[in-house]
């Protein structure tokens, strides 16, 4: 069995990451110098030569800080335009549409790619039209919209050939070439690789000539011509003129492919073993996942059953992750969808005003030749005047409906997007998160019933039995919970609750988890808390911010739960010392959801993103507030407070 051929987006962006670095490489500064240059200029009037730098800047920080490319483009941007410097304009702009294409948000990237390339058609800055084009092709490209791509590619080629540009010759050939491979049109693929091959050794280009030698080497493999596909992986891998570990990894990666379909299963183990190590340690999801899968599939062949189990749970792992990614591109591919929509329309109006400013020349032209000798011209240039006073009175009111109809349709798609974001949430608890723990259940009671298992083996798996089945009680509990509260009518039923006698039952239900992990709770409470409020939304709330403090607090942590009183509010305090969030996490909390929130906590246990959706919305709807205080390896501090009630009942 073949390892799934699937798009992987960290390609391109290794590519161009080549061919940035080789067209600034003639700057004759280093980084360090040029940072010096910029804190010279501050306080001096902006001239060109700032502006300059500032994009130099932009283009110097593409991908290892883009936000800090985003801001120097920026500023060059404004600063073009305040002193006209229509050049330095155009590659500000497409700066920033390659600064947003890294960071994934590809509305914003489309957007200034676009003005980058009217201003560039407009002035005929060829070199800058060429860069808007196959940003534009990238977007597709990342998008998986592979026929809009290739056209894009192919138009840029077409500038670079004119400019000779050879390292960007060469880029384009490779993601044509890429494109055609992901469509399954192998002929072309290497017809467009081998020129991109042949360019880049031309032009000394090592970092690209490596990458063309491994994706000639996968486009074998899809093909199943498996000498070849292994002469073109170690060519990859012994080409000493240049070395990148990503290429490497993915070298490694496709030579143990190749040798698991020939069925050497100890040589494909090796090579898929280093592709594994090199590729977590370098953060790239995809290829961890893609090695993982090969490593499980020949540990399986090698009836290491032990083994293939873990590296398949791993493999999964990854792939939910990227799964996510994926749903996160779907978004902004409507996104890109509603922008080109726009651009036609804008299109429309500026070809209806040019046809207006026509006519209105071509009247003031007739009516200056006319004016002296007719009076019946001068009567009928004076009623053509009226009507056109009252047609642009009706154009204006017509454009003061559009505009409030425009309000009300932005409206309509901002509550048409948070619903299927709602809906995204509960199908992917449906359809992964339960479905995954499912599957590890499944495969457990096969493992079983196969006999294979020795008594370790065995206790192993009724462990993670346990574990899973664990996870998916908490998972259907707040998924039912998240349901009910999502019901038409469902009311809210306030009544004094004893806060106290809520938690300490709360605390009973996780205390197997707290042991579990060896964790100390410290519990203070000097008198019994009362509150308004609805007892089940209490309890939902406490298990879930309870859940959270466990999963992220380490085996030996402690957690603190206490509470306090402001003005007419009761708060209960959890608190522990565990792994913490950063600013950016922290900021996000209750505004984002999927991949934006979710981590694993310290067991690597998995999350969904339900559990904070519930408790900001059943705080709001029991008039409450939260506070979070978080500091990223120092733990976190939720703070809940609810309407406070005085205990009116007799004391015995």
């Amino acid at each position: 069995m073949s390892v799934k051929r699937t798009f992987n987006p960290a390609l391109f962006i290794a590519f161009i990451l080549s061919v940035t670095i080789s067209s600034i490489a003639g700057y004759g500064q280093r980084l360090q110098e040029m940072i010096i240059s910029f804190n010279q200029f501050k306080g001096r009037p902006i001239d060109s030569t700032q502006v300059s730098l500032c994009n130099k800047l932009a283009e110097k920080y593409l991908y290892n800080h883009p936000d800090s490319s985003v801001l120097f483009g920026k500023i060059a941007l404004q600063s073009a335009k305040n002193q006209h410097l229509l050049g330095e304009k155009a590659k500000a702009y497409n700066h920033i549409a390659k600064s947003y294409y890294v960071t994934g948000s590809y509305f914003e990237s489309l957007s200034y790619a676009d003005s980058a390339l009217a201003l560039s058609k407009e002035r005929a800055f060829v070199p800058e039209i060429a860069v808007a084009i196959n940003t534009r092709g990238l977007i597709y490209l990342g998008q998986n919209r592979l026929t809009e791509a290739i056209p894009e590619f192919s138009r840029a080629l077409v500038l670079n050939e004119q400019l000779k540009d050879s390292a960007r010759i060469a880029a384009n050939y490779f993601n044509i070439g890429l494109a055609y491979d992901e469509l399954g049109q192998f002929q072309k693929a290497f017809s467009n690789l081998e020129k991109a091959l042949l360019v880049a050794k031309q032009c000394k280009d090592g970092h690209l000539n490596q990458m063309s030698l491994n994706r000639i080497g996968e486009i074998y493999y899809h093909s199943k011509n498996y000498k070849q596909a292994l002469y073109y992986f170690r060519s990859a891998l012994g080409f000493s003129a240049y070395q990148d570990q990503w290429e490497k990894g993915f070298a490694y990666s496709g030579m143990a492919q190749v040798l698991y379909e020939m069925k050497q299963y100890p040589q494909a183990l090796d090579y898929a073993g280093q592709s594994y190590t090199l590729m977590k340690k370098l953060n790239a999801d995809w290829d961890t996942e893609r090695a993982a899968h090969i490593l499980s599939k020949c540990y399986a062949a090698l009836k290491n059953y032990q083994k293939a189990y873990e590296y398949q749970a791993i493999a999964r792992a990854y792939g939910d992750s990227i799964l996510n990614e994926k749903k996160e591109q779907e978004i902004n591919y409507l996104h890109l969808q509603d922008k080109k929509a726009e651009n036609l329309e804008l299109l429309r109006e500026n070809e209806h005003s040019r046809q207006v400013i026509r006519g209105n020349r071509i009247v003031i032209t007739l009516t200056t030749l006319f004016s002296l000798l007719l009076l019946a011209a001068l009567l009928l240039l004076r009623q053509n005047i009226i009507r056109k006073n009252t047609l642009n009175q009706e154009l204006k009111h017509r454009n003061t409906e559009i505009e409030q109809q425009k309000e009300e349709i932005k409206a309509q798609r901002e509550e048409l997007v948070s619903i299927n974001r709602t809906k995204d949430r509960v199908l992917s608890v449906i359809g992964h998160d339960l479905r995954s723990p499912f599957a590890s259940v499944r495969q457990a009671l096969e493992l079983i019933r196969s006999g294979d298992l020795d008594k370790d083996d065995q206790q192993m798996v009724f462990e993670d039995f346990g574990n899973q089945i664990g996870l998916v009680s908490e998972l259907i509990d707040n998924l039912l919970a998240w349901a009910s509260s999502q019901q038409n009518g469902a009311a809210i039923r306030f009544k004094k609750v004893n806060l106290t006698e809520a938690t300490k039952k709360v605390l009973s239900i996780y205390k197997y988890s707290f042991e579990q992990k060896k964790q100390q709770i410290i519990y203070s409470s000097p008198e019994d808390v009362f509150i308004e409020a609805d007892e089940n939304h209490i309890k939902i709330i406490l298990q879930n911010i309870l859940s959270n403090a466990i999963k992220f607090t380490p085996q030996n942590g402690t957690i603190n739960v206490f509470y306090t009183q402001e003005n007419d509010f009761r708060a209960v305090h959890i608190r522990d010392n565990g792994m913490g969030m950063t600013k950016a996490k922290l900021a996000s909390l209750f505004k984002s959801s999927g991949v934006a929130i979710n981590e694993k906590g310290t067991e690597r246990e998995p999350g969904t993103g339900l559990g904070l959706l519930l408790i900001k919305q059943f705080i709001e709807e029991n008039k409450g507030r939260i506070e979070v205080k978080s500091e990223k390896g120092k733990g976190s501090e939720f703070i809940v407070f609810f309407r406070s009630i005085q205990n009116t009942e007799p004391s015995l």
